[in-house]
């Protein structure tokens, strides 16, 4: 899984909506780092590789009042708990030891930046 960088074809001319896009790359990417710092499944992976090229795609539209961080906050919320391939998982892998519910604790606070509603 590898981080999301900002580049500035995602610049949309408004210095407003470019420092909250920003954040919100920001914010992806402690969400990205925290699911690589573990062993995981591949669902996990999926559900990551998936949040970054669906959020590279939209910052390429340059979006300038859409609130991404919301938007990707409600999408990850609607993603968990993590649907199980239990038959693609050794059983010493770290998710696949735990219970679903026991990801999104994990996820919980690499993610809270997603669900502040402060300015960037």
């Amino acid at each position: 899984m590898r981080p999301l960088r900002w580049k500035g074809r995602f610049r949309t001319g408004n210095a407003l909506a470019d420092r909250s896009n920003r954040a919100f790359v920001d914010c992806l990417n402690k969400l990205i780092n925290a699911a690589g710092q573990r062993e995981h499944c591949h669902e996990m992976k999926e559900l990551i590789d998936q949040f970054s090229s669906e959020a590279e795609k939209t910052l390429q539209e340059r979006p300038a009042d859409r609130d991404l961080k919301q938007e990707f906050g409600s999408r990850l919320l609607a993603s968990l708990p993590l649907r199980s391939l239990w038959r693609q998982c050794l059983p010493q892998v770290w998710p696949c030891q735990i219970e679903q519910g026991q990801v999104p604790a994990h996820l919980e606070a690499p993610a809270q930046c997603l669900f502040d509603r402060r300015s960037p």
